[in-house]
């Protein structure tokens, strides 16, 4: 997520673009507003609305619409930080800090470190469907504990990625049979660690078909654009 390209700091409350845009809107002439950058906010507008556009699936909640393709960073480039950059890093972190201490303690992505990002918009069964995320996310699995001399893995999720995982298990059980499933999270995993997992519900998902949700991106979606974006995504 290029946060520059996509006009967040811009368009911030405050920012130069929307005081620009409310100096326009109550002057009675247009004299008082600068038009360069009334043309740059229309400009990052659109942007804007083509984001929300290529987020949004179609009716159905399981598809993209038509000449959309909209995938998951793989590995830890997926997890790591939403933008890059010095300042930027910073305020957009999700396993960054994490992924830096487990590094400096010896883990060596690709070897025994490793992420499985998935694309968050779709149910599980539409995952395994479209992307055969969890059988790929297997086989990722057993390359770890191969990688680290038959070591099992351990298992580390956030928030709705617990979930996630532990859909991981229950589908291993269905897809390899419950005694085969059983023997294969025996032998590979070594242990599962939730961090901020909703295992008693996520009530947020009422207010983002409700009244929408714009993700911790105030100052970018307002509540009508949330809400259009999370009434299109799967249950």
């Amino acid at each position: 997520m290029n946060i520059s390209q996509m006009g967040f700091q811009s368009l911030h409350v405050g920012g130069a673009l929307r005081k620009n845009e409310e100096i326009r809107a109550s002057s009675k002439t247009c004299e008082a507003s600068d038009d360069a950058l009334h043309q740059e906010y229309i400009k990052q507008m659109e942007c804007k609305s083509e984001w929300v556009r290529h987020m949004r699936l179609k009716n159905d909640m399981i598809s993209e619409k038509d000449g959309i393709e909209v995938r998951p960073i793989p590995g830890c480039d997926g997890v790591d930080y939403l933008t890059d950059g010095a300042l930027t890093e910073g305020m957009s972190y999700v396993f960054g800090p994490v992924l830096k201490l487990l590094k400096s303690k010896g883990y060596v992505e690709g070897v025994n470190l490793d992420a499985a990002p998935y694309d968050w918009r779709l149910p599980p069964i539409v995952l395994q469907k479209r992307d055969s995320y969890f059988t790929e996310t297997m086989e990722k699995i057993t390359h770890l504990y191969r990688q680290s001399n038959n070591s099992p893995v351990i298992i580390l999720c956030h928030s709705m990625g617990c979930k996630a995982g532990h859909y991981l298990f229950n589908f291993v059980r269905y897809h390899l049979g419950e005694v085969d499933g059983q023997n294969w999270l025996d032998k590979y995993i070594h242990s599962y660690v939730p961090v901020g997992a909703p295992h008693i519900g996520a009530p947020k998902s009422v207010r983002v078909v409700m009244d929408g949700e714009t993700m911790g991106l105030d100052a970018f979606l307002d509540h009508d654009e949330g809400l259009m974006l999370g009434r299109s995504l799967g249950e």
